[in-house]
């Protein structure tokens, strides 16, 4: 018969593995000095669908990353890592959850960035600050559409500038026929 915290841990282990097939991207942090209520509030301002914040033992990050597909080590990308551990999984918009990451981090000091895992990619600390700061999805979409417009809109202001020349020298053509 298994000791009942043996199980306890496969159980968890199994879980957190889950979510690494679940969502393929995340950011992992350690954090002190922060209190329950501002940790529910950071897990409220995620998107419940895309994304998901768990604080787990760092021996069992370790075993849950080695059996999960990913088949990358927790010390290729967080080495030094101590203390309380959190790991911020997400499926869709990985800069917005980069964005609340790095929002709270700066509101409360004791959370710290270690890096994570990006289309199958280690991340650093510094790439995910650059993520945090480009602008939302919506607005480089309207970047991109308004880049792609540009010069079809150039296009049709040159045409009707010839069309509008066009027209004056028709005009200038019959008033010099009426005239004569």
């Amino acid at each position: 018969m298994e000791k009942f915290g043996r199980v306890c841990k496969e159980y968890v282990i199994g879980e957190i593995s889950k979510r690494f097939e679940q969502y393929p991207d995340f950011f992992i942090t350690t954090f002190s000095e922060i209190g329950v209520n501002d940790m529910d509030k950071f897990r409220k301002s995620l998107n419940k669908d895309s994304s998901s914040y768990m604080v787990v033992k760092n021996s069992m990050l370790k075993l849950a990353m080695e059996q999960s597909k990913n088949k990358i080590g927790i010390n290729e990308i967080a080495p030094t890592m101590t203390g309380s551990c959190g790991v911020l999984f997400s499926k869709d918009d990985c800069a917005a959850m980069a964005r609340s990451l790095v929002g709270f981090s700066k509101e409360y000091k004791g959370l710290k960035i270690h890096g994570g895992l990006l289309a199958g990619e280690k991340v650093t600390v510094d790439t995910i600050r650059h993520l945090a700061s480009l602008p939302p999805r919506e607005v480089l979409l309207a970047m991109a559409v308004s880049g792609i417009k540009a010069p079809i809109s150039g296009f049709v202001g040159l045409l009707s500038n010839l069309m509008r020349n066009l027209l004056g020298v028709i005009e200038a053509i019959g008033k010099k026929k009426n005239q004569s």
